[in-house]
């Protein structure tokens, strides 16, 4: 039976509108932080190129993009109380589980295939078709940075890439997880869509004024402004996050009775 739920629920996800807007995500979006980067700048790999696309604007506007990949069909079934004629059919905690569950893994394959597009885009379509971009050879003092996440080069640009891709794909679903529960227990959804994005933000805030930007979300899910740290420095802000993922979930199973449906 819940299988089956998540199959439908699967289903129910593909449609046109959702199409259109995954699409914007994974192909244009990076197509646009490519544009203002395409010239002038110095590169010595196509890496570069990659960190520089996701080093633009996509990084201020990440939490939006992780909560509207699923979110807002979800948002959908609360207003017209959809969820409530499905009671007869399957348990209240059934649907909602594969609610989450669906969101969870549209929201980390859409992000993870943005990423792919990104690194396709640099590594074939661009210096094989479009040619724009100048490289460098690297020599005496003109070398390459190095980032966090950078000591997977060494295993190759494609190890690399799914190791970075996997840690950027966890922290959307973290973050959009957060949004699904809030959506739960708060009557308001606009306050419950925009609090990852204000823990986002603040959290880059506050750790700039304490002077550990390295801990901050913005220098360890896209740490192309800061010189290489090291990798358990990512894992600060995201553990903060789960913490308030399973604070959260406790608070939404000891309220099921007040769950906004």
């Amino acid at each position: 039976m819940f299988i089956a739920q998540l199959y439908l629920e699967f289903k129910r996800a593909i449609n046109v509108k959702n199409v259109l807007t995954w699409l914007l995500i994974i192909l244009i979006i990076p197509l646009i932080a490519y544009y203002p980067i395409r010239q002038g700048y110095r590169f010595y790999s196509p890496i570069e190129v990659f960190q520089e696309i996701l080093g633009g604007f996509i990084p201020l506007i990440f939490p939006v993009l992780a909560i509207i990949i699923y979110l807002p069909n979800f948002w959908k079934e609360q207003r017209d109380n959809f969820i409530t004629y499905t009671r007869p059919r399957i348990s209240l905690s059934s649907y909602i589980l594969s609610k989450g569950i669906i969101n969870a893994i549209f929201t980390g394959l859409i992000i993870f295939l943005m990423l792919l597009f990104s690194y396709i885009f640099v590594q074939f379509i661009e210096p094989y078709f479009l040619g724009i971009v100048e490289y460098s050879n690297s020599s005496g003092n003109n070398q390459p940075s190095n980032v966090t996440f950078s000591q997977f080069l060494k295993y190759g640009d494609s190890t690399y890439f799914f190791a970075y891709a996997i840690w950027v794909t966890l922290n959307a679903i973290v973050y959009t997880t957060i949004s699904f529960l809030l959506m739960l227990i708060l009557r308001r959804t606009f306050i419950a869509l925009s609090v990852p994005f204000l823990i986002y933000h603040i959290f880059n805030f506050v750790a700039g004024i304490l002077g550990v930007a390295r801990y901050s979300p913005l220098s360890t899910i896209f740490p192309f402004n800061i010189e290489q740290q090291s990798l358990w420095t990512v894992l600060v802000p995201f553990a903060f996050l789960i913490i308030i993922c399973l604070i959260l979930y406790l608070v939404v199973i000891r309220n099921k009775e007040d769950w906004m449906i």
